[in-house]
Parts: structure tokens; sequence; C-alpha cells
């Protein structure tokens, strides 16, 4: 029994005082002592009166017991009062009163009982546990009551817990007031639930306060009010299952449930609303809501964002199986998420969108490797130069930037499917992985930039059309990519988007205030809405934290290759992509660890690069100075060489090219293809001296020229004589250009000199190196005097014998201290 409370105390000392008073001041004729004795009294009584009539029988009764003495106290006064005299019974009856209402102290007080030795207990456990049972014992909710096994559901870090609610020996918990309840914990009244406990009697009840998590008895009722009406989330659903995952590894704990609509009727979903119904924001990205594009969806609530992780990538995850399936990234649950190459119909297409810094060249850079590890050739042409593709580039066939190149690109891959058709006649199949050719896969990046209104532009949508609707069958597949794309500006008809949704799509963070269906050109299945994808997650302040006075946002963690996988058209998948290291600071990459073991460079067969040479030379120097793709009337292209596609390969719809308006600095741009003075420049240029000299500067200054001297100009990008050979330097000043070293130049031109052919082609086909590279080795073969100048696409003189082949390599090597063949 514990200690007796100073409030306990304090009033047994007022009943004995009263009981004191009530002995002589009822006899004495004092007014004043008689109105405050009634006035208490009538008080009390009124008082009792409200609480009987609120209907509340548990809350009549505690405030019974809590007037208990003042009225009684004022019943002995009246009845003392009206008595003439003073007799005998009087301090009997007072002194009687006062001791009756020191016994019922205990009774009716709640604050003090020490008849119960389980409630009495002075200290609590520390922790969570203590906490819960002291707000229990201090709100009153059930006098005499107290809490055992208090299990937090949630984690540490979450207030939701269960309890058992226990009464004294031989009595039953009383009723509980949920509303009570929920006000001793400062949680809503909709998070408190009281059970029976199953195997017990009503000694023992079951308590359950969850304020974070939707209790599972209200389920039905929350989804109904929020989900399910109209208007709401997912109208006209119900709920078919729940559960609930514990955290495993790094996905979060979780609760899933599986709700449909029904039959006859499509599931639709408005995630920003889901999201407000369970009381979370969408920029937490913790919720997933995943249709079946029927009656089903499946909505998945995470403890915190379950995409905050990264998961490195390696050449394992990028190599397909026999299926073409690869490795792109985890989903939101932790399982891979992939990616097909290849189908039973043939190659596939797919597309990748997304806003700078969302993720959109690693994805790209991944694909590259599942292709170079599949033995696909990869061609990659981008409208503007990147350096993270440049890196790539070298670990692929082919890899460019501008309009020209991706024009040559795509005209080629159109005249392989011709070349590959009569392989198929031969064969008796269409691709496959036992066809005699590898897949190509031609890579677009800035799509829509790359297909404007210019003759290159308007022949890249037009050779891209043709491909995405005919190549499958050939094993050429082609992958569009860009910040939205919007296919209807080169013809795209549905025909050509059911090709492409055959595939692979990639939705990352799409342009701000454009919705997914506007950035991906309606390629999304009908019906179906994406999660927005934040810039950060976790970063920034709440309304709430500016209301407290914070003014320190927190940093979030980025989220670029966080977004929506679609493979075949199926539903979308959230997930974030493999993490590849592409730092913009110059510091390396990680590539040689995700591309094909020693650096192998996949191409096209002899035969298919034969073929292309006799249509033209198709497969040569796709950097070669453009002219003009005006049509000239021997109905030719004058486009550096390159001529134009056949007419049995190019489409039947293809767009009349619109007259290009001749300024004076395209004039310029066309004349200056090496280093000319300005004096020059202003002979071929068909305008006023002081326009060339302004329309120069201009040029110079968007970076379209290059000012070698005063008075000396040359086109930006283009190695004047000077640079070459600064850049290029012969053997034995120990500087060569990048990547090349004396090994593999002495292999190139032994293989150049026995051969007595220059092909660039060739040197890519038998060393197994990239395109770049090739054109890079083959420089400084011609600073070394074995092969003569470029000519356009064509095969490079060789200006040294096959009799002198051992004196210049015996002479090569010495040079970069190379040991002597056996």
């Amino acid at each position: 029994m514990r200690r007796m409370p100073a409030r306990a105390k304090a009033e047994l000392a007022a009943y004995g005082a009263s009981a004191a008073a009530l002995t002589y001041v009822p006899s004495m004729d004092l007014l004043p002592a008689h109105a405050t004795v009634a006035a208490v009294s009538g008080g009390c009584v009124w008082w009792l009166y409200r609480k009987v009539k609120t209907g509340d029988f548990r809350k009549a009764i505690r405030t019974a017991q809590k007037v208990l003495g003042p009225v009684t106290g004022g019943a002995v006064y009246a009845v003392s009062a009206y008595t003439p005299g003073r007799p005998w019974w009087e301090p009997v009856l007072a002194l009687g009163w006062g001791a009756g209402m020191a016994a019922a102290l205990p009774v009716t007080r709640a604050s003090w009982s020490p008849a119960d030795a389980t409630t009495a207990a002075a200290v609590y456990p520390p922790g969570f546990a203590g906490l819960v049972m002291r707000l229990w014992a201090e709100a009153e909710v059930a006098p005499g009551t107290w809490l055992e096994n208090i299990e937090q559901l949630v984690s540490p870090a979450h207030p939701d817990f269960a309890a058992d609610i226990v009464a004294p020996a031989s009595k039953p918990v009383p009723r509980i007031d949920l509303v009570d309840a929920a006000a001793a914990f400062g949680v809503p009244t909709a998070c408190v639930d009281v059970q029976e406990k199953p195997n017990t009697g009503p000694g023992r009840v079951q308590l359950t306060v969850t304020p974070t998590r939707v209790r599972s008895g209200g389920l039905e009722s929350v989804w109904a009010e929020r989900v399910a009406q109209a208007g709401g989330a997912i109208p006209g659903s119900s709920i078919v299952r729940v559960e609930r995952h514990e955290a495993h590894g790094q996905i979060p704990a979780r609760g899933m449930i599986l709700a449909e609509v029904p039959p006859g009727q499509v599931a639709r979903v408005n995630h920003a609303q889901l999201c407000t119904a369970f009381g979370v924001k969408a920029s937490e990205l913790r919720l997933v809501a995943e249709s079946d594009g029927g009656s089903q969806v499946l909505v998945t609530l995470y403890e915190s964002s379950p995409l905050t992780g990264m998961r490195p990538a390696t050449r394992e995850l990028l190599t397909p199986d026999a299926d073409g399936y690869w490795v792109l990234g985890t989903a939101h649950d932790g399982t891979d998420v992939e990616a097909r190459l290849f189908d039973e119909k043939g190659a596939v297409h797919g597309y990748v969108v997304g806003v700078t810094g969302s993720g959109k060249t690693v994805v790209i850079v991944l694909g590259l490797a599942a292709q170079a590890n599949a033995g696909a050739v990869s061609w990659l042409a981008s409208l503007d130069p990147d350096a993270q593709l440049a890196a790539a580039g070298q670990y692929i066939d082919r890899q460019g930037a501008g309009r020209a190149y991706a024009a040559r690109a795509t005209r080629a891959a159109v005249a392989l499917m011709t070349i590959r058709g009569e392989i198929n006649k031969e064969v008796g199949h269409d691709f496959s992985p036992a066809s005699p050719y590898p897949l190509l896969v031609l890579n677009l990046d800035e799509f829509n930039g790359l297909c404007d209104d210019s003759p290159a532009g308007q022949e890249i949508a037009q050779n891209a059309v043709y491909i995405a609707e005919r190549g499958r069958k050939y094993g050429v597949g082609i992958l569009f990519a860009g910040q939205m794309l919007d296919l209807a500006r080169i013809g795209g008809d549905r025909s050509l988007r059911e090709q492409t949704r055959s595939g692979t799509g990639v939705v990352l963070r799409t342009v701000s205030g454009i919705s997914d269906r506007q950035a991906t050109e309606g390629m999304l299945p009908d019906g179906v809405t994406l999660p927005t994808i934040p810039t950060v997650v976790g970063g920034g302040l709440s309304l709430e934290d500016r209301m407290n006075g914070v003014t320190v946002a927190a940093r979030g963690q980025s989220t670029a290759g966080m977004g929506h996988v679609l493979t075949g058209g199926s539903a979308p998948r959230m997930m974030r992509a493999l993490y590849v290291h592409l730092p913009k600071d110059g510091s390396g990459h990680n590539l040689e660890e995700i591309f094909p073991e020693g650096g192998t460079v996949n191409t096209l067969t002899d035969r298919e690069i034969e073929a292309l040479a006799a249509m033209g030379d198709l497969y040569g120097d796709w950097d070669s100075p453009v002219d003009d793709y005006a049509t000239d009337g021997e109905g030719s292209r004058g486009n550096g060489g390159m001529p134009a596609i056949p007419a049995f390969l190019a489409p039947a719809s293809a767009p009349a090219a619109k007259p290009k308006k001749t300024t004076v600095k395209d004039q310029i741009l066309a004349v200056v293809d090496w280093e000319m003075t300005a004096k020059e420049i202003r002979e071929q240029v068909d305008a006023a001296a002081g326009t060339v000299r302004n329309a120069l500067s201009d040029l110079v200054a968007e970076g379209k020229l290059t000012q070698v001297d005063h008075g000396l100009y040359a086109p930006a990008g283009r190695d004047t004589q000077a640079a070459v050979e600064q850049d290029i330097q012969k053997p034995g000043d120990g500087r060569l250009p990048d990547g090349v070293n004396g090994e593999l130049l002495v292999q190139a031109a032994d293989l150049i000199i026995t051969t007595q052919f220059g092909s660039h082609s060739m040197l890519q086909r038998k060393l197994r190196i990239g395109f770049a590279l090739a054109g890079r080795v083959m420089d400084a073969l011609e600073q070394l005097g074995i092969v003569g100048p470029a000519d356009g696409g064509k095969a490079r003189d060789v200006l040294v014998k096959p009799d002198a082949a051992d004196d210049v390599l015996r002479e090569l090597r010495a040079d970069f201290a190379l040991a002597a063949d056996d």
C-alpha cells in the first residue's frame, strides 16, 4: 500500500473541519453561513442533475461520487439548522458524517486507491511501455485497470501499439469510451480500437492504437469513404485482400491492399487522390498503385520510400538471357525489372523519356552495354555532342552527333534491311538468335530535336518510321530517347505506336507541367497514369515546418534513375535503374566493368559491310562534311558523297522537303571547309563586306566557326592543319592520339600493309575496336606515311609496299620499344 497522497490528506482535513463546524454553526443565526452552504450544496445537485440528463450512466456515477461530500454535508447542516435548540444528537450526527466521508474517500476519489495494490504501483518501466502505462493511469479512462503486454506494431520510431487492458481479480474491464481512450494518448478517435481478447474472460481486453496506420477493423469504411466513392481515387472499387509485410533487407515495412471494380468495368486510379486518402504526400514516393489493365489494382503503402537505395550495374546483370531479357533496375518491391532486346517476332523497339538530370543518359548506357553483351551492334546518334555518351562510344560500333550523322545512320540501317532480306531468303527464316548476322540497335537521343524541318531532319523522321514499322524481322531495332516524344510530327500513326509499345518503355522524371501521357505521345496503355517523380525525395520545408519557424530546408535525395518501366505494353512498374558511374567532373567512369570483357566491339558482318559499300559507301565516314541536302537534277542529294536511298527502299509516303532559305551565315558555313582568310570568304559570299564581317563575328560567338588567327577562320570542331600536327605526333616523342598505343598502331600497320587495303571499317572488324578509335589510328598512320589522306568514305591509299613491311614494322617496334614477333 502506497503512501497517502497530499490531496487525500487535504480532503481528510477538510472533512474534519467541516464536521466540527456542523456541530455549532447550524444552531447559530448566521445568514451568510446558511447562504454559502445552500449555494454549494445546490450547485452540486445541479451539476449531478446535468450529468444524469446526458444519459451517460458511468459519468453520472463518477459525478455522484465526487459531490457526495458537499451534498450530504448540506443535508446535515439543513437538519441541524431547522431543529430548534441544540439537541444531543446534532454533534453525534456531524461527527458521524465526517467519519463516514473519511472512510469513503478511496471510493469517491480515483486519485488514491490503497485497496488496489496493482494500480498503486508508483514506478513505471522505462521507455515506451512505461510512458503508455503512465498516460493510461493518469487519464482515468477506466479506474482500477492497468495495461500489460505493450507491443509497438510498426517500429520503435512509430507510436502504433497494442496492449491488454487488465481489471482487478474477479472484476470485468468496464466499458471503454473510445473518445476518452483517444484523448489519453492524443490521437484521433478513429485510430483507437478495443476488442475482446480470444481465450480470456471479461477481465482482459485488447487495446489497439494506430495513429500512423489505418487499423484493419476500419479499413473498409475508410476505403468506402475516401477511395471507392464517385469521384474518388478508384471509383467503384472494393477490398479483396489485405496483407502486411515487415521490413526485409532494403525494403521498408509495407501494407498491401488488393482491390477490384465490378465486372465489366476498368479500374482507373488517381494516384494523387489515393495518397491523400491514406494521409501521405505523393512526393514521398511511399505509395504505389499497380493496375493489371483490367479490374484489379494492387496498392502498396511503404513506411518510407523504397527507391532510395542504388544498385550497382554489373556485366552479369546486363547480359541478356536466351529470350533477350536483361536487368534494367530494381522495382519498388526489390524484384528485378527487366528489359528486352528481341522476342519471337524479331528485334524490339523502345523509348526512354526524361528531362536533363533524370537519369536518361544512364538508362541509354545500360542499354548499350546490354546490346554489346548480347553480341549486338549498336549505333548511337544524338543531337548535340555529349561527353558521357562519347565515353560509351568507344565500346560500340558507331557513335556521333548532329543531324547529318543521324541521317546517315538511319539511311544505312534502312539499306541494311534490304541486304538482310536477301539473307533471310537464303536461310529460310526472319531474324532470330540463329541468324547469320547480329542484331542492330539504332539509338537516337533527343529524337524530337533531330527531326526538325531541315531536309536532314525530315530524312531522319522518314527513316525512323520505316525502321520502326518494318525493321523487326530484319533484326534492326530502334530506341527513341528525349525529354518528350512527339511522334505525330514524324507521321507517328497507330501502327508506329503499337510497334514501339511492344518493346520496353522507360519514363523517368518528365518536364514540369507536362503529363506522362503527353510526354510519351500516348504510348502508355489506356487508362494508365503514372505518379509524378519529384526532383528529390525528403527535401524542402513542409507547411508545418514553416509555421513552426523552420528556415533551413533539409536536402533531399536525388531521384535520378527513378521512374516507370513498361515491357511489351504491360502495366508500368515503379523502379530505379541500375547505377553506372558517369561523373561530369572528369574523374573517370567504370564502363569497362559492364561492357564485354577485353573491350570487344561488335560490328556488322563482312558481307553486310561490303554490300553497303557497293550501294554507295553507306558504311563510310559519317562525319564527313555536308554541303547541302537539296535534291539536284540527277535525283541524288549533295550530302558529302552519300547517295540518296534507293527508290525501292524509301517509304511510299515520304514527306516533301521544304525549301530552305539561305542566309549569309549559311553561305559562310558552306564556304568555310578549311582555314580561310576573311578576304577569301568575302569573295565567295554574295553579301556586303560589312555584313560578312558581322556574320563571321556572330558565327565565332555561336561556336560554329573558330578564329585561328587575326582574319583567319576555320570550321568549329574540325582539326586545322596546325591542330593535326599538334595532336597527332609521330612516334618517338611518346605522344599518340587518345586511345592509341604503340602495339595497336603496329597491328594496324601490319594489317594494312599486308592486305594493301586502307579501309577504316576493315580496321574496326579485324582489330575489334570502335569506329572513332579506328579513325584516330588511321590518322596516326597517315602521319607516319603509311596511308594517304582521307577521301570521303573511300579506302585510303596504302603508301608502303608489301616487300617493305618488315622494315617498316621493325622501325615502329623499335620506336615504341616493343618486342619483335617470333
